[in-house]
């Protein structure tokens, strides 16, 4: 067997390492966090989205402006159908920036997440290639 497809053994489809980027602030090149499309799945093409800023970059766009970048690269570059995120159901600021992006709230896993001792809902984004607003 191919080194290849070896570590793809036993999966029922070809999963691509992540796509990892720095989010940097225009102007001063701050390392403001990271933004990844995680979960690639090369056959029904779609992968996971995910960021995280820190903290004293917060309320200033970048998390949209990663997001909107991070799609453009998944869908233009990799030829992506379908994109995904998933986050607490308190997160506001990736909830906000995700729909500003044309991402639609898809659903909510109750009590889907273990955080600080306890179990809380997730919610489920998705946006597809065509209604991409580029």
């Amino acid at each position: 067997m191919a080194p290849d497809r070896a570590r793809f053994r036993g999966l029922p489809f070809a999963v691509a390492d992540p796509a990892c980027f720095s989010v940097v602030e225009l102007g001063g090149g701050a390392l403001t966090g990271e933004g990844l499309l995680w979960g690639i799945d090369l056959h029904n093409r779609m992968a996971h989205l995910g960021i995280a800023l820190r903290p004293s970059f917060h309320g200033r766009g970048l998390g949209t402006d990663a997001i909107r970048v991070l799609c453009d690269y998944g869908f233009t570059v990799r030829g992506l159908h379908r994109i995904q995120a998933e986050t607490l159901a308190d997160n506001a600021a990736l909830l906000g920036a995700a729909t500003a992006c044309g991402f639609q709230v898809e659903g909510t896993l109750g009590g889907a997440a273990w955080v600080s001792g306890r179990f809380v809902d997730l919610v489920v984004l998705g946006l597809l290639a065509p209604e991409w607003p580029r």
